[in-house]
């Protein structure tokens, strides 16, 4: 059996993640002092979510080497093969080198098994689809050289621009603290833009001196870098936001059809990197499956 994962910063879960087949690699959270399984904060509601963020009590911890080697190796001892579709190694803690150092030695302690760690080269929604998609091919067709050329055909479409209420969550953050440093508009409490283009590589697009500006933004960002709305795929994906991610989904709905357009929840651990209010787009063209 071949088992198609992805991590929990690929904002699918629960019934979506299952009607795909797809499944979730572990997910490491630290609530105050005790760590949490990730299944447990279905217990709390997004208002506590949200002020524990707010109060800095979640941290992601990054899973090490070892715990990347052991949790595929035991699907890999139980007959199963795996591909793990990972958001862009780029935004990982360690460039992604703890975790294609273990499958790397899973390739090579268990030739016989198989294996694949794919970089999507994006995150989000991004990594998810790339990961539904190939495995609907993968089932049409049953040939997994045919689904992963379809795979390497659409990573690289990907672009993902988010509006921020605040930058004071990445700037607490090992991998992007630099770059929050340097944003100008911090001081003026100004509302930063982020994007994620489609080599994986993040920046500060725009800033804008309202959230709701900066989430409008999002919308005219696409028409300004010369993209036409209608050859796109949109998802949606928001955090302690949902009424601006609302009003952009209305926006791109008069554009754009419903299966076209998707509007989700964002994942805790996207939410918790973020540190605040949040509203990202990812989008892609379209292309025929």
């Amino acid at each position: 059996m071949l088992k198609f994962y992805v991590d929990a910063y690929a904002d699918m879960f629960g019934e979506e993640l299952e009607k795909c087949g797809l499944s979730l690699a572990p997910s490491k959270i630290k609530k105050c002092r005790s760590f949490i399984d990730f299944k447990g904060f279905k217990k709390e509601t997004q208002e506590e979510i949200a002020q524990n963020i707010r109060e800095n009590k979640y941290t992601i911890i990054p899973l090490t080497y070892q715990e990347w080697y052991e949790f595929f190796e035991n699907e890999i001892k139980s007959g199963n093969g795996v591909i793990f579709f990972s958001v862009s190694l780029k935004l990982l803690a360690d460039n992604g080198n703890s975790l294609k150092k273990a499958f790397a030695d899973l390739n090579k302690n268990y030739p016989n098994g198989t294996a694949i760690l794919i970089d999507t080269q994006t995150v989000s929604r991004g990594t998810s689809e790339i990961a539904a998609l190939t495995n609907i091919i993968y089932k049409k067709e049953n040939n997994l050289d045919e689904a992963l050329d379809f795979a390497e055909s659409i990573i690289g479409r990907f672009v993902s621009v988010i509006a921020l209420e605040s930058t004071n969550g990445l700037k607490k953050s090992e991998r992007f603290g630099y770059l929050m440093d340097k944003f100008t508009g911090a001081s003026l409490n100004l509302k930063p833009i982020i994007s994620i283009d489609t080599d994986g590589n993040f920046k500060i697009l725009d800033k804008a001196k309202t959230f709701k500006t900066a989430v409008s933004r999002l919308y005219s960002n696409v028409q300004e870098n010369g993209q036409n709305i209608a050859d796109y795929t949109f998802s949606i994906v928001y955090f302690d936001a949902q009424k601006e991610a609302e009003a952009l989904y209305k926006k791109f709905r008069e554009v754009v059809n419903e299966n076209e357009i998707r509007l989700v929840p964002m994942s805790l651990n996207n939410a918790i990197l973020l540190g605040e209010k949040c509203v990202a787009l990812t989008f892609h063209s379209k292309y025929n499956k």
